[in-house]
């Protein structure tokens, strides 16, 4: 994957888009390392409603299914912004190098990441979506599962 069209495509909602988009150039003002890989991500986004997200893209605040290198270990982490991070073990933020990989691809897509700083690459692939959270009047109380078995379809939806 070492060229731009290689790549995955990606595909996030308006208002993670933006939530993102901000913590990315904040992240990129200070210290933060992988800012500028999450802006690059952000660039290369299709953008939709949120109501047209497929069920099988990896968001905010959805639990995703994923191996590492072909390893055989399966992961789950659900993904969050860094502000958000609660519990390190079972949450992965987003600002990451793998946070921000995972971000935007299907059920089925592997994406590089890593690499920087003399590390060897890595690639990550998507196994299944397990959960995703919505907030549909911005309150943390109101969030609801939008599924309670991973998905693992591979049919595709355009925004």
């Amino acid at each position: 994957m070492n060229t731009h069209r290689d790549l995955p495509s990606i595909m996030l909602t308006t208002r993670d888009y933006n939530d993102l988009l901000i913590t990315a150039v904040f992240s990129s003002r200070s210290t933060e390392q992988n800012a500028g890989f999450l802006l690059s991500e952000l660039m290369r986004a299709s953008v939709c409603h949120p109501d047209d997200l497929p069920d099988d893209v990896v968001s905010i605040n959805c639990r995703v299914i994923y191996r590492i290198d072909g390893s055989p270990e399966r992961h789950a982490h659900l993904l969050v912004h860094p502000q958000d991070l609660v519990f390190p073990g079972a949450e992965l933020s987003v600002t990451t190098p793998l946070g921000a990989a995972l971000l935007g691809l299907r059920v089925g897509d592997r994406m590089a990441y890593g690499g920087s700083n003399g590390q060897p690459a890595h690639e990550v692939i998507v196994e299944g979506i397990e959960v995703r959270l919505v907030d549909d009047d911005g309150s943390a109380e109101n969030f609801r599962a939008a599924s309670r078995e991973p998905h693992m379809g591979t049919e595709r939806a355009h925004c």
